[in-house]
């Protein structure tokens, strides 16, 4: 009786999943690419759903330049005409972040000359992030954000990648792990 308690709430478990995931709204770009909009707010989703689409569909990137933890500044308008920029949206305490971070870091050596990457901190102490780049071998630029360019942004969770072409335009987000295959399509961009 108890394993079928069990099953029970497995399987609502999983339903409710699989109707938030077929009920979540997409949209794409020109280049094909597609990303999930959030509902877990519908005001955010209403007001800004048509802003996500906009900035799919080759919408410059908004600038913003931040403190660097290892210092100086960095700022995005730095790169336009010359790289692609990956900002990695993410926080120390983020498992998936501690996952995935390395991957990144490996990657961005990797592509170094084609794919420029930065890290933005989201709103955490300097010396809790210096603590976890150095724990983690992370090689890329970690800029510290106090929660303005996240809200620029509209980032709503951590883990999130937001890829920039060349000339400063919005291709993708990826809301989770980023994979070469990404690094690869954005440098041929």
């Amino acid at each position: 009786m108890k394993n079928k308690g069990w099953l029970i709430i497995v399987a609502v478990v999983a339903g409710f999943g699989l109707i938030r995931y077929l009920a979540h709204p997409r949209v794409s770009n020109s280049n094909g690419y597609t990303r999930s909009v959030s509902t877990t707010n519908s005001a955010y989703t209403a007001s800004h759903a048509s802003g996500y689409q906009a900035a799919l569909n080759s919408s410059g990137a908004p600038n913003f330049s931040l403190p660097l933890l290892s210092g100086g500044t960095v700022s995005l308008a730095d790169f336009r005409g010359k790289q692609p920029v990956i900002l990695d949206f993410w926080t120390s305490w983020c498992p998936n972040c501690q996952r995935d971070m390395p991957k990144i870091s490996e990657l961005s050596k990797q592509y170094k000359d084609q794919v420029a990457v930065i890290g933005i901190n989201l709103r955490e102490n300097p010396a809790t992030v210096a603590n976890f780049v150095n724990s983690y071998g992370i090689v890329f630029p970690i800029a510290l954000d106090s929660g303005r360019v996240g809200q620029l942004y509209g980032i709503q969770f951590t883990n999130t990648h937001i890829l920039i072409d060349k000339q400063g335009n919005i291709v993708h987000t990826i809301p989770g792990d980023i994979t070469e295959q990404d690094f690869e399509l954005l440098a041929r961009q």
